[in-house]
């Protein structure tokens, strides 16, 4: 199976220590380990389950630390803890909260470790299981004709995912075999070009002519078809090569050929010829692995 997941950035921290320490002694820690196919009423002494499945690994994070606790609290453990974490994703519906009580010493060290050559991922987004294919005629006839037949839709309601983020930072990203998409953008690849600044406000830098206002002209017609665009934004150097800043796009003007953007404006400016990309646009979803959310729908775009 291949796995689509969303990255959810929320309010509460999902913090793991991993300590490593020396170990002395003759007593042994406490072995437990977990795996995906665990079970959280079972002791976690066993690496897998046992015969008629009335023992075995137990399947989380959270469980481990909890049976540590315990033993802590009845003195059972002398010689500290080792969680062993088996093959396989981990998905946490709430943060995993390691606090100064599972902290082990020197003398009794507690660690959490991957099972020696096994990759572990622990998961804190949501998995998307959800698709349908996209058959809205409104959606479909604002994309390029290739894209229009392979375009997917999820539910985000559905998934319990209901805070985006923003798309000028800080937002939810999508995962797809685990590696990251790309929210849709334009152009699909580099920058486009600023043709002209129009701010009344000038400004100039070591010798360097621009404005402080966000308003200049584009090459082109492709921005006509972003008028209807509910949340669309531009990423740009806008004065210097080093700087960039993200903006929502308050107007275009189709017959100008003019972008004005929402302040707060970029403090050292706008000028002729810098660069910028337009974002999270619904009608720029044209090739594999761009993706857009509708905000005020909860729906994802992939």
């Amino acid at each position: 199976m291949r796995l689509i997941a969303l990255r959810v950035f929320a309010a509460g921290v999902f913090v793991l220590f991993f300590g490593v320490f020396a170990h002395r002694g003759c007593a042994e820690p406490l072995r437990l380990f977990v795996a995906p196919n665990g079970n959280d009423a079972w002791s976690g002494y066993l690496a897998v389950p046992n015969a008629t499945e009335t023992d075995g690994p137990i399947a989380t994070l959270t469980r481990a630390r909890d049976s540590i606790r315990e033993h802590r609290r009845s003195g059972q453990l002398p010689e500290g803890a080792i969680v062993v974490v088996g093959e396989g994703t981990y998905i946490f519906e709430t943060p995993l909260q390691l606090t100064n009580d599972d902290a082990g010493t020197k003398k009794s060290p507690i660690v959490y470790r991957a099972a020696k050559g096994k990759q572990v991922r622990l998961l804190g987004g949501r998995v998307v299981r959800n698709w349908k294919r996209v058959e809205d005629p409104k959606v479909l006839d604002r994309l390029d004709p290739l894209a229009r037949q392979p375009l997917m839709s999820a539910d985000l309601n559905q998934l319990g995912v209901s805070d985006f983020g923003s798309p000028g930072g800080g937002g939810i990203e999508l995962f797809f075999d685990g590696r990251p998409m790309t929210v849709s953008r334009w152009p699909n690849e580099g920058f486009a070009k600023i043709v002209d600044v129009l701010g009344k406000t000038e400004r100039t830098i070591h010798g360097v002519k621009g404005c402080a206002e966000g308003i200049f002209t584009y090459d082109g017609d492709r921005p006509s078809r972003w008028i209807d665009e509910q949340d669309a934004w531009v990423h740009g150097y806008w004065f210097w090569d080093w700087s960039e800043q993200r903006h929502k796009i308050k107007s275009i003007d189709a017959q100008r050929h003019v972008i004005e953007v929402e302040p707060p404006y970029h403090g050292y400016g706008y000028r002729k010829g810098q660069w910028f990309y337009a974002f999270n646009l619904l009608s720029e979803i044209d090739q594999p692995g761009e993706w857009y959310v509708d905000r005020q729908r909860g729906v994802l775009y992939f």
